[in-house]
């Protein structure tokens, strides 16, 4: 990020700038914290918060691939818990979001949402 995109307060950089990609990655922060924080633990989301997260800001993603069966979400979070620890952190998320990124490319080009990843 150069100087000239971001913003600064008080001599520090602030994020996003004001490109798309920063503003969308600053959304994608926030969301997380809207629900990470629910029980005071900032950076931690645990399953019912995870849940709570896909359901309401994914509910697209879930609708595909047979996602919506029962049991998927409790898989995707063991998977994603590399830590085993019944906690995602924010990098644990982002191996979510980028499946559900995945989902949205293959959406915008009219592609089998189900192929190559069933999940």
């Amino acid at each position: 990020m150069s100087a000239s995109t971001a913003t600064t307060l008080h001599g520090h950089q602030q994020f996003p700038g004001n490109c798309t990609l920063e503003m969308a990655l600053q959304a994608i922060v926030d969301v997380y914290h809207r629900y990470s924080i629910r029980k005071g633990e900032l950076d931690l989301l645990d399953f019912k918060e995870f849940n709570t997260l896909l359901n309401e800001q994914a509910p697209t993603f879930l609708e595909a691939c047979n996602r919506n069966r029962p049991g998927y979400l409790q898989e995707l979070f063991k998977e994603t818990d590399l830590n085993k620890d019944k906690e995602l952190s924010f990098e644990e998320f982002t191996i979510v979001l980028s499946k559900v990124a995945d989902d949205a490319h293959r959406i915008m080009h009219g592609e089998d949402r189900c192929k190559p990843e069933s999940n």
